[in-house]
């Protein structure tokens, strides 16, 4: 007997369960890779974290005060280049800046569109009583928005991209970050990764005990279910891993073995860096 196509569908269709293996699956591994980038021998790679850090935080100052739009987008492509120049693949790239900040902040400075008064340049409209007309001045706005936006999110996948994690804690402490600020930031990355790696255990356990299909009732039972048994590990795991941290001896100073030494390079690098910030700064004030 053959089955029907609804039937074959409905066997093709993923069921929530190993949608969700897949999507935790996923973020390990990505979180995974993205160390490996940072172990590449690329160019942001072999620059000392604190020239990148202090460099990087400049230049997200800059791109704030910037108003010029082909600065912003000069900027911004730059950024791209430097991203390509040191072995990033552009996909990674674009996925992390192209794709998210059109769909968030474009939706965000959408009405802007409609707000700002200016030159008309077209109307939309009218939709019973309402007219949205969008003005030469909206359009000036949201594009600078959006670019500052972009660069800025890209100069923050270059930094995490290409840094270790505990090298770019260490830099963040180098400049009088709080001790506190850091200790959770690294204790919130370790936890999340671990916290995946056990959610993706219970689901996979899940999956591998269960024979056939289930009702959706019963699958959001179990849902409901695994979440309390998750919180309730999570936290025992977060308390076994402190009371093993003061057992072997943290007092709140989180070490590292990594040595950080300044090269000729890296002066370079920041020297280059600061003129062409201040350059495009001076530009900006001057148009």
């Amino acid at each position: 007997m053959t089955a029907s196509p609804t039937s074959r569908r409905r066997r093709a269709r993923k069921s929530f369960v190993e949608r969700t293996i897949t999507g935790v699956g996923a973020a390990i591994e990505q979180t995974v890779y993205a160390e490996t980038y940072a172990r590449q021998d690329g160019f942001l790679q072999r620059v000392d974290p604190r020239a990148k850090v202090g460099l990087f935080a400049l230049a997200l100052l800059v791109t704030g005060l910037v108003h010029d739009l082909p600065l912003l987008a000069g900027l911004w492509l730059g950024l791209l280049g430097l991203g390509i120049a040191t072995r990033l693949p552009f996909r990674v790239i674009a996925v992390r800046t192209m794709l998210g900040v059109p769909l968030f902040t474009g939706l965000v400075a959408l009405p802007a569109l409609f707000l700002v008064d200016g030159r008309s340049l077209f109307t939309i409209g009218p939709v019973g009583s309402i007219t949205l007309t969008v003005s030469d001045q909206a359009v000036l706005s949201v594009a600078t928005f959006l670019l500052r936006v972009s660069a800025s999110v890209t100069l923050a996948a270059l930094l995490v991209l290409t840094t270790r994690w505990a090298d770019l804690l260490k830099a963040l402490r180098i400049f009088r970050v709080p001790d506190v600020f850091v200790i959770v930031l690294g204790m919130t990355y370790r936890y999340v990764f671990l916290l995946l790696r056990l959610t993706e255990n219970l689901f996979l356990g899940r999956a591998s005990r269960t024979v056939g299909r289930t009702s959706s009732g019963e699958q959001r039972r179990w849902v409901g279910a695994s979440m309390g048994t998750l919180m309730s590990r999570s936290l025992k795991m977060s308390n076994d891993v402190y009371a093993a941290m003061v057992a072997r001896g943290f007092s709140g100073d989180v070490r590292t073995l990594a040595t950080f030494r300044m090269r000729d390079e890296d002066w370079l690098f920041v020297s280059l860096g600061v003129a062409l910030l201040g350059l495009a700064w001076l530009v900006d004030l001057s148009r």
